[in-house]
């Protein structure tokens, strides 16, 4: 019986948020079909205003991808991640896909000084530097394939080896178990 509630569980997760994004495109699309019906007087039923709507939702997409990529303050994603932050489980769910998104957007390499090889174990691991101290690095040496857990080490300079990769390509290589 745990396995089927188990699976449950998991089919929800997998398919919560393809319905999600379904239900906020149906929302969308009702609401621009209600106000193309109160500005032009007249039903939306036809095939035409249906791909005019359609074609609408996709510019109002797009225009809102271009202001949030412009100004990261946009007020309606500080709204909803607001939301977002309030609701128990969810949060620490979208918290960890927003560090995942930003770090292969390539805004979360920002924060790195770079990529090392550190000894751990008789072994090197690949790490990435995160703050210089007199004498010491401090490397963040992620699990894989899913880099938001790993450890932290402080670690002397004389016992790290820097790499000539971008923190994008270190990213790659653990997210893809060293095969790229």
């Amino acid at each position: 019986m745990n396995t089927i509630f188990r699976l449950i569980g998991k089919g929800i997760l997998v398919l919560l948020p393809i319905i999600i994004l379904l239900w906020f495109l149906s929302f969308i699309f009702g609401f621009i079909k209600g106000f193309v019906e109160i500005i032009f007087n007249t039903t939306a039923n036809s095939i035409s205003a249906t791909i005019s709507i359609l074609i609408v939702m996709v510019l109002l997409l797009i225009y809102a991808g271009f202001l949030f990529e412009k100004n990261k303050e946009f007020l309606l994603i500080k709204v909803s991640e607001f939301i977002i932050s309030k609701i128990p489980g969810v949060a620490t769910i979208y918290a960890v896909l927003k560090d995942v998104i930003k770090m292969f957007s390539g805004k979360g390499g920002d924060n790195y000084l770079g990529v090392a090889y550190v000894d751990l174990a008789g072994n090197s691991v690949i790490g990435f530097i995160t703050k210089e101290e007199e004498g010491y690095y401090w490397v963040f040496v992620p699990t894989t394939p899913n880099p938001t857990s790993g450890i932290l080490l402080r670690v002397k300079n004389d016992q790290l080896q820097r790499s000539d990769m971008s923190v994008s390509e270190g990213l790659k290589k653990v997210v893809s178990l060293g095969i790229k």
